[in-house]
């Protein structure tokens, strides 16, 4: 039987419907408490009833998170299939979050949201300079002046270091194997994607590809977005991200 083959654009339809198994092991509940710690230390702390934005939510499991602590939770994905099981989430739990299916680097709300995040590396899967800067720049006019801005990043060492190669563990619910592929002139790693769908032996090939960005070239974009008052963060900590990092933490503001 052939191999299932995902098109460049909804890499995750296919795979959707396992996602939430395959990530069965994050701990969500932690990186709410991480964002929620970087946005107090900001002076801005994440309140019940604050609007907040999720753009790359995937399935929503981080916007669920902050749901249910009490915040009006808007996500945005490129793909119809995961908002679908996101929605679906949310409905179950009765938890006050809607979702949309939204290009980040083309989508508009009105000066709205108290904070925005964006997690799981998605930033990175934009492999265009200019669609990041439109990127942050449609972010930036979403925000209300003042508030937050929340992402992180893989680094050019994580994607150096081919971290993506990688296979799953023995009691994986669901198997796979990835191998990754860095182009050092372009700054980008293509990631093949195996999985194999439990009790069906049905195998799903994606392909992944990210591009990584240094601080300086982030920072830039960010300007121009008119996104300030930048900080950086060795992830999962509070100390500055140092030259064996893997993934860093930003913070930006709003300036309105």
């Amino acid at each position: 039987m052939p191999t299932p083959f995902a098109s460049d654009q909804d890499q995750f339809a296919l795979i959707a419907k396992y996602y939430d198994a395959l990530m069965a092991n994050v701990p969500y509940d932690a990186w709410a408490d991480y964002v929620s710690e970087l946005a107090h230390n900001a002076g801005r702390p994440i309140l019940p009833g604050m609007k907040l934005l999720d753009l790359a939510t995937g399935t929503g499991s981080v916007a669920i998170q902050f749901a249910k602590r009490g915040c009006l939770v808007t996500g945005i994905d490129l793909s119809a299939a995961m908002i679908e099981i996101a929605r679906r989430k949310a409905d179950e739990m009765h938890l006050p979050a809607s979702f949309h299916c939204r290009d980040l680097a083309n989508f508009s709300f009105p000066p709205q949201f108290d904070h925005a995040v964006c997690l799981y590396d998605s930033l990175n899967y934009i492999l265009n300079p200019k669609s990041l800067e439109r990127t942050f720049a449609n972010i930036s006019h979403s925000l209300k002046p003042g508030a937050l801005l929340i992402f992180d990043v893989n680094t050019i060492h994580a994607l150096e270091a081919e971290l993506f190669t990688q296979k799953s563990r023995h009691e994986a619910p669901i198997k796979y194997h990835w191998t990754s592929k860095y182009d050092p002139a372009s700054r980008t790693s293509r990631i093949n994607m195996e999985f194999l769908v439990p009790n069906s032996g049905k195998r799903i090939s994606i392909v992944h590809r990210q591009r990584a960005y240094t601080d300086a070239e982030l920072r830039s974009l960010m300007h121009r977005a008119q996104l300030s008052s930048i900080s950086a963060y060795d992830a999962y900590r509070l100390t500055p991200p140092g030259p064996m990092s893997d993934r860093v933490f930003y913070v930006a503001r709003s300036a309105g």
